[in-house]
Order: C-alpha cells, then structure tokens, then sequence
C-alpha cells in the first residue's frame, strides 16, 4: 500500500514539475475569458485555437481557457482584457458597444440573414472596426457566429399576427423592446436567470436565445414551441488586450491571427451539429419544432425599427453597406 502511495505521490510530483517546466517555457501566456460551459462549441473552437497556437509557436505562446464566466462575467472580462488583467476573450458583441457602439449594428433585425453571409462579413467587417477597437484597448481578431435568435414559446408562433398582445421576454436592450413592439407583441425586460420562472408563471408567453440553450436550460419543459425564424445572428467578438498583443514579435502576430480566422471559420460548423442534436433531444421530450418560411410579415414589420436604430449607431451606413454586399 505504502509503495502504491509512493509511486501516486511520484507521480504527482512529477506532472507539478512538468506543468511548471511548461508554464516556464512559455515566453508569452494568455488568460482567455469565455461566458459558455466546457464542451460548447465556443469553448471547443477556442481550445482548437489555443493548441494550434501552441503548436505553431513551439509553446512560445501559451493560452489558457477560461469557460464558464471564471473570469467574471463578459462585461468584467471587457474591462480585464482593457486593463491588461485579461489578455483574450470571446465575448457577446453588444457587450463591447460600451467602447465600440459600431457593434450595436450587428443586432439590427434580419440584416444578417443567412448563415454563409454571417461567416462572410467577417474579414471585412474586423477591417473595418479593428481601429475602433485599437482606440479603445482592444486589438480584434474577428467575428465569429455564435447561432441565431429563434423563438421558444408556450403556443404555436408562424405569422406576427400570433404574438400580439403576448409577453415576451426581452433582454434589457431598446432595441429588443422596440423590435418587438414593432410586431404587436408586450416585451418585457427579464434576466435570463429569471426566464424559466417566467414562462412557467406566465409572467412571459415566450423569448427567444439559441438551439443549445433551449436543451441546455431545459426551457422545452415550460416553452414546449420551437420556432425557427434567425431574425437576430448572435456574433462572439474575438478580442486581445493590446498592451499583451503589442509585446508579440511579428511572426506570431501572423499565428495567433491565422489561427483565430480557421477557428471562427469552423465554429459555425461545430454550431450546427451541437444545435441539430440539441433540437432532436428536445424534439424526442415532446418540444415542437418548425421553421417559418415566409418571412416577409416580419421583416415589413420590423424593418422601421432596423432604420431607426441604424440612425443612432455610429458609421452605421457604412457597416450596413458592408454587410449587405456580402453574400
């Protein structure tokens, strides 16, 4: 028994010396701040990202995830990554409208309106908003695609006509609330903790958030309609603290950036497949799931509310210009 515990405590001791002999070899470490749960595709296409780096650099560069808000929550991550405590995250793009309101444009409705487009606009939207970021601390890797908004409810939605009057919880954004309005619908601010509470008690008829989510949460047991309808893509903003970004040598500026690109062009593929088999579990439970078609009711109704905000975002022009040419 003795010589087993020996042999653990050996073996203990070596992987902390192995781990220090890495973390030493490491000339440049990274802490990355991540709001999802280890396992979510986010989180998967980050880990990707940080072996890849460690690979190509030889463990010069070493990043470590953080998931599950470890770090804080995304507005504290924005603030570490600022002030240099946090050198990466990948964090909700309205989160960052504090410092860079451009972002603000990515959640006008149905301007984004397919999957490849979303991928596309990409490398020309960091073009764009990489100096706006930099003025602000930031140095941007990109967008990456994070699912789109779809509606969870306590009754069948396929027309506008089927959400007026009804509750729906928003997230705490004049934007959300007036795109909701726009429709005939009574939104209301509700936390997310509060969101399954909510549909329960009928203080809310339906919400809306992503596939994974709706299983995740269990949301299906109190909101049992799944309807697709991607008026809204949620984007996960890939940002460095530019203090930690500045030290890097040249060549593995190149790294980190080419690696960064692969990992969001592959998240949405990850995306899918992580939805697909989230919806086909809560399918299985009893959840109906269906897709709206036509989609020219909801884009009349809330296209006013897409030009009234674009109004107030900076540059919004010009970002809309990009998104809209890029297919």
């Amino acid at each position: 028994m003795k010589s087993i515990l020996a042999l653990i405590f050996s073996a203990a001791i070596a992987a902390t010396a192995l781990s220090a002999t890495d973390a030493l070899a490491a000339k440049f470490t990274a802490k990355l701040s991540l709001d999802v749960q280890k396992g979510n595709p986010k989180e998967v296409a980050a880990e990707n990202f940080a072996e890849a780096v460690r690979q190509r650099t030889k463990g010069d560069v070493d990043i470590k995830i953080y998931p599950n808000s470890l770090l804080g929550g995304e507005a504290d991550a924005a603030q570490g990554i600022r002030l240099g405590s946090v050198q990466m995250g990948v964090l909700t793009s309205s989160v960052l409208s504090s410092w860079v309101p451009q972002v603000q444009v990515l959640d006008l409705p149905f301007l984004v309106t397919s999957d490849a487009q979303a991928v596309a606009i990409n490398g020309p939207l960091t073009e764009q908003l990489a100096p706006k970021f930099e003025e602000q601390g930031f140095h941007l890797l990109g967008f990456s695609v994070n699912g789109a908004r779809n509606l969870m409810s306590t009754f069948p939605i396929d027309k506008p006509d089927d959400v007026k009057g009804k509750k729906m919880r928003v997230i705490q954004s004049p934007l959300f609330v007036a795109t909701w309005k726009a429709v005939g619908a009574n939104p209301v601010p509700i936390p997310a903790p509060e969101i399954y509470n909510a549909l329960q008690t009928g203080v809310a008829d339906y919400f809306d958030n992503t596939a994974s989510n709706y299983l995740t949460f269990k949301f299906y047991e109190v909101a049992p309609y799944y309807t697709k309808i991607d008026y809204i893509y949620a984007f996960g903003t890939w940002v460095v603290a530019d203090n930690w970004w500045n030290k890097l040598p040249d060549d593995y500026k190149a790294i980190v950036t080419e690696e960064a690109v692969k990992a969001q062009k592959e998240l949405p593929a990850l995306q899918e497949k992580a939805d697909s088999a989230a919806l086909a579990e809560t399918e299985s439970k009893g959840a109906k799931i269906k897709t709206i078609e036509d989609k020219a009711p909801w884009i009349a109704l809330m296209e006013p509310v897409q030009k009234e905000f674009a109004a107030k975002i900076p540059d919004a022009d010009a970002l809309i210009k990009i998104i809209q040419n890029t297919k």
